[in-house]
């Protein structure tokens, strides 16, 4: 089996991103899934619960936890959409001692998703870096937005006050 890194899981999201025809924000995460055959379903869930990939005799679908705000499912849905790229035979990491390495996975592929590198860089210097701003242009949370600057090398490693 082939080592695939990080670097590379942030790559196939950014081609997938690309794919779809997506140059400027926010990535139409819900567009994604319905064009790679998967349907999103909102449902009342427990707050713990922000959704899951299910697999039904080859037909796919994200369960999401409709209480959430829009940003949240955004990020869930992309999250889970990586479990299906990246982790497609082996769905039932939920039972599998690589659970915690398959989420953290499939959240570096979600952030990528749906904040690519070109776009958000692009982004960042019309609006100087103001991660409220772009949090909201590419529809996710203001936290999701400074782990990517920061990992972008655009914003540095501090605090900064996050509505979320």
């Amino acid at each position: 089996m082939a080592l695939v890194t990080y670097v590379q899981h942030r790559e196939m999201a950014e081609e997938l991103a690309e794919r779809f025809g997506f140059a400027v924000p926010p990535v139409d995460i819900r567009k994604i899934a319905e064009g790679l055959g998967i349907e999103v379903v909102e449902m009342t869930l427990p707050n713990w619960f922000f959704g899951v990939l299910v697999n039904l005799k080859e037909d796919f679908y994200i369960a999401v936890n409709k209480g959430m705000p829009d940003h949240s499912k955004n990020f869930t849905i992309a999250h889970e959409l990586a479990h299906h790229q990246l982790h497609g035979d082996e769905l039932a990491y939920m039972k599998n001692s690589k659970r915690d390495y398959f989420h953290r996975e499939a959240d570096v592929f979600a952030a990528a998703l749906c904040m690519p590198t070109k776009m958000v860089k692009q982004e960042a210097r019309k609006w100087c870096n103001d991660y409220h701003f772009l949090a909201e242009i590419f529809s996710v949370g203001e936290t999701a937005m400074v782990r990517r600057l920061q990992e972008i090398g655009l914003l540095r490693d501090k605090l900064y006050p996050c509505k979320n």
